[in-house]
């Protein structure tokens, strides 16, 4: 989720804050606890962005009134009924959710 240049730099960071233990402990865990949080807070900006742009494809289309293809608030086949290219769309966007879901399950 993190871009290469920002992960080498955590870990160097990270590294850095480990290998410094013996000489300071809690200065250690300080930068460690530190590049922890900036770590996480990239990594929920990602997270926030990534569904952003899962998001836009399928809710967009949704919203947008007057759209061939796209949910008005009147019935057009019963629930759940959708257009050939809304299918499509919804198929995209499922696989896209399956599939950012499993590498967040993997980290």
């Amino acid at each position: 989720m993190l871009d290469r240049d920002e992960r080498d730099r955590l870990t160097a960071r990270l590294h850095h804050a480990v290998s410094g233990f013996v000489d300071g402990p809690r200065r250690a865990v300080e930068e460690a606890d530190g590049i922890f949080e900036e770590a996480a807070r990239h990594l929920e900006d990602a997270l926030t962005h990534r569904r952003r742009v899962l998001r836009e494809p399928w809710q967009g289309a949704r919203h947008a009134p007057g759209t061939p293809g796209t949910d008005s608030g009147a019935p057009s086949g019963g629930p759940g009924s959708a257009s050939a290219a809304e299918t499509e769309e919804l198929r995209l966007a499922l696989r896209q959710y399956k599939e950012a879901t499993e590498r967040l399950l993997r980290l």
